[in-house]
């Protein structure tokens, strides 16, 4: 286990406080250089022990990613993305409500994966019902499944609902980037547009990100890396359920296909 990794400040972390708002196709945001270069590398050092020598084969094999989901004791450099100060940053720059719920993966794209498809990331996520001292409760799939609420063993308390609020890809520990290599984040206008015709893309250059609010209209797909793999950290916030059913309706959450 990495030795416990000190929650720090973000004034301590972030290099780059110039974040850039986009509206097109949807409402997103851009950043570049995020963190100093220590924490950086430090962060690099955490996602690649973490990885481990098979390259985290396995994760999601339906949708062609290795990687690993971050555990409620992990302690190590990755623990800032589910600190209660990232997870506020995060929340006050979207304008969201979330509820300190966060499902943290480390995503590895062997070279040549299959591009995705256009998504928009308003789908459920379940949690153990107790959070840790600073409110955030990471997901924990050995004792609670996030796609269904499905609890390992019975606790005496079910499991909490809520819905992804706020998505954030950050890109770390990968090859120089030139365009024509790939591995790019698409955003997309409709669900039904073809995952190699985005209306706008987001190169994975080392220590950028990219986040937005998960709505009905966010779409958004990986497109298949034809020289390098690729490497990020995927962070989800949430909210509760009826916010959303408030907001868009029932009908606009959408579920896991089975």
């Amino acid at each position: 286990m990495t030795q416990t990794w000190p929650v720090r400040q973000l004034g301590e972390v972030l290099e780059n406080r110039r974040w850039w708002r986009h509206s097109e196709p949807f409402p997103h945001v851009v950043a570049r250089d995020v963190l100093r270069a220590p924490v950086y590398l430090e962060l690099v050092q955490g996602f690649r022990e973490l990885l481990g020598p098979d390259g985290g084969a396995g994760y999601l094999p339906a949708h062609d990613i290795h990687g690993r989901t971050l555990s409620p004791d992990y302690e190590g450099p990755l623990r800032l993305f589910a600190s209660r100060p990232w997870h506020d940053m995060l929340a006050g720059l979207l304008n969201v409500q979330a509820t300190g719920h966060v499902n943290c993966g480390l995503h590895h794209h062997l070279v040549g994966s299959a591009s995705g498809f256009p998504h928009n990331d308003l789908n459920p996520g379940w949690f153990p019902a107790a959070a840790g001292g600073d409110g955030i409760q990471l997901a924990a799939p050995a004792q609670c499944e996030y796609t269904s609420g499905r609890l390992s063993s019975p606790s005496g308390h079910p499991a909490v609902e809520t819905v992804r609020a706020v998505a954030v890809i950050y890109y770390l520990d990968n090859p120089p980037w030139s365009p024509g290599d790939g591995g790019v984040t698409g955003l997309y206008r409709n669900a039904s547009d073809p995952a190699d015709q985005p209306a706008a893309v987001v190169p994975p250059l080392n220590n950028s990100l990219l986040a937005f609010e998960c709505t009905p209209f966010s779409f958004h797909g990986f497109i298949s890396n034809q020289r390098h793999p690729r490497n990020s950290v995927v962070l989800w916030l949430h909210r509760p359920r009826q916010d959303v059913v408030r907001r868009w309706g029932e009908h606009a959450i959408v579920g896991y296909k089975r």
